[in-house]
């Protein structure tokens, strides 16, 4: 049986004190921000409709984003994304926005909402300059 450390040692994964959630199981910790985000996708003969959301949280590995736009995605479905993240986070003088690719993972309805993959980690993103 597997273990997890509680106050006074280990205790067994049916303990209350170990409880796993899915975001314990994550590769990457998450951070729970708001970022804007732009999310660039095809529709119909149109190839480049921009999108925009606000992250509800963001790790290297993957977001949940919450758009108005949520039921315009698919899952599977490939999309490019650009995270604006302000200088109070950054230290930087200026907006910084980081460009990236991808998949929809899943399409929530109720969270009015998209959790997406990075192809990429996030700090592989393309910085890119704002004016």
């Amino acid at each position: 049986m597997d273990s997890c450390s509680g106050v006074f040692g280990p205790v067994g994964e049916n303990d209350p004190r170990c409880v796993m959630t899915m975001y314990d199981r994550r590769r990457h910790t998450r951070l729970r921000k708001r970022f804007r985000v732009t999310l660039h996708k095809k529709v119909s003969n149109i190839p480049n409709v921009l999108l925009e959301g606000n992250t509800l949280d963001l790790s290297q590995g993957g977001a949940f984003i919450k758009t108005g736009s949520w039921h315009s995605f698919k899952p599977n479905e490939l999309t490019e994304l650009t995270f604006f993240l302000p200088p109070d986070f950054t230290g930087k003088d200026t907006l910084i926005g980081l460009r990236g690719s991808a998949i929809v993972r899943r399409v929530e309805r109720l969270e009015k909402g998209i959790a997406v993959e990075f192809i990429n980690e996030l700090r592989q993103f393309k910085p890119i300059t704002m004016c």
